[in-house]
């Protein structure tokens, strides 16, 4: 799977087109609105292709840590965010769920286009990585493709399904399209509204 990423990278520097396709772009602007704080401090971005979501998230985050298990990707992804002030992004050749950032707390993970290459029990690693690093008022985030994909041993329903039923996580925020699933869970159960103190 590695060498199928890496071939894909080094022959195109956007194989999905993140960049030009409106579809891309909204997309990424519905899951950067869906975030229910307007700052983080530490955000977690695998899989993190040729950086797109990993320049958005660093403008709403101290610092960022992102990955990928290409390492094409991660050039491009540090090629995307070199003009950030040092410190800022790190990004790191990194295969998850089997590697993770050691000892790490996060108040923003964000699992996107991803999970559904994942066998069974990587998913529930990934699951268990994601609840035991994640900080008590943090987010996490799962964004998926609902369409049949080549090489796919899970469904965008299914994967966002049982993030759904771990009972540590309460979601805080869906939205569903035929083309791709949003979710957004937290440790803790209050809303947005909530946190503010905003009343009726």
């Amino acid at each position: 799977m590695s060498e199928h990423f890496q071939q894909l990278y080094e022959q195109n520097n956007d194989p999905w087109q993140v960049r030009q396709r409106w579809y891309e772009q909204r997309k990424r602007a519905l899951l950067m609105a869906s975030l229910p704080a307007p700052h983080y401090h530490h955000a977690f971005e695998p899989a993190c292709g040729n950086g797109e979501l990993t320049a958005a998230l660093a403008r709403r985050a101290d610092c960022v840590t992102a990955s990928d298990l290409s390492p094409a990707a991660v050039e491009l992804t540090r090629k995307r965010v070199a003009g950030l002030p040092a410190g800022r992004v790190t990004v790191a050749c990194q295969r998850v769920p089997g590697e993770w950032p050691a000892g790490a707390a996060f108040d923003l993970i964000v699992i996107s286009e991803m999970a559904y290459y994942l066998n069974d029990d990587e998913l529930d690693q990934l699951r268990a990585n994601c609840v035991n690093s994640l900080a008590l008022s943090g987010a996490l985030v799962l964004c998926h493709w609902r369409r049949p994909i080549n090489d796919g041993s899970q469904s965008a329903d299914a994967i966002h399904a049982s993030f759904d039923a771990v009972p540590q996580l309460n979601r805080i925020a869906h939205h569903e399209e035929a083309d791709f699933l949003l979710d957004v869970w937290s440790l803790d159960p209050r809303s947005v509204a909530q946190h503010e103190g905003v009343t009726a």
